[in-house]
């Protein structure tokens, strides 16, 4: 019986279009995969204090410079946060993102996302990072439920994999319409079978 819904940040929750500002600057998504790859990971396990730095020297710009372009296309998705807000009072709800030493308040208003989330999981404050099981057990733990009463909703099929291989249900976010017809159809599915 699913008792938790925990979701990703950055695509998911909060709307960054990594790719376009990368782009933007003149990165190769394809060419600079590895490199991309690596950084996140490594600010995401709290091994480096910023991937936006490592990511901006390698760019050769200012990380002003960076912020400024993002500010243009970023933002909640208040679309998922409003359904948030409905689905809360039945189900505890969570956050897993995968986040560097400085934090989620680094990049938003952190007070805003507190009113939607039982609970929020930074990665590099815990020291592990999806794909590794030990972020997934921790949120689970403090939302204070099994891995199998865990659903999952992240942007990213890597993270979607390391959740299924702990035993949580997931749902591979695209958009929100998609997303809102996938969870009613296994929230329905759930309860008939309990």
């Amino acid at each position: 019986m699913i008792k938790a819904i925990i979701f990703d940040c950055f695509g998911v929750v909060y709307i960054d279009n990594f790719a376009e500002v990368y782009e933007f600057f003149g990165g190769n998504l394809a060419k600079d995969k590895e490199f991309l790859e690596e950084t996140f990971f490594n600010a995401s396990k709290g091994n480096i204090d910023s991937g936006l730095g490592v990511i901006c020297k390698h760019l050769g710009i200012k990380v002003d410079h960076w912020r400024q372009k993002q500010k243009v296309v970023m933002g909640f998705n208040t679309e998922l946060l409003d359904y948030i807000k409905e689905i809360r009072p039945l189900y505890k709800v969570g956050m897993l993102s995968n986040i560097g030493k400085k934090g989620l308040s680094y990049s938003m208003d952190y007070s805003v996302l507190e009113e939607y989330f039982d609970d929020i999981v930074e990665s590099a404050k815990i020291g592990f990072a999806k794909p590794e099981a030990r972020a997934y057990e921790i949120v689970a733990d403090r939302l204070g439920v099994r891995l199998d009463e865990c659903l999952f909703i992240d942007d990213r099929q890597p993270y979607i994999t390391g959740a299924i291989h702990v035993g949580m249900k997931t749902i591979l976010y695209t958009d929100f319409k998609s997303f809102r017809n996938n969870l009613e159809k296994i929230l329905n599915k759930d309860n008939e079978e309990n």
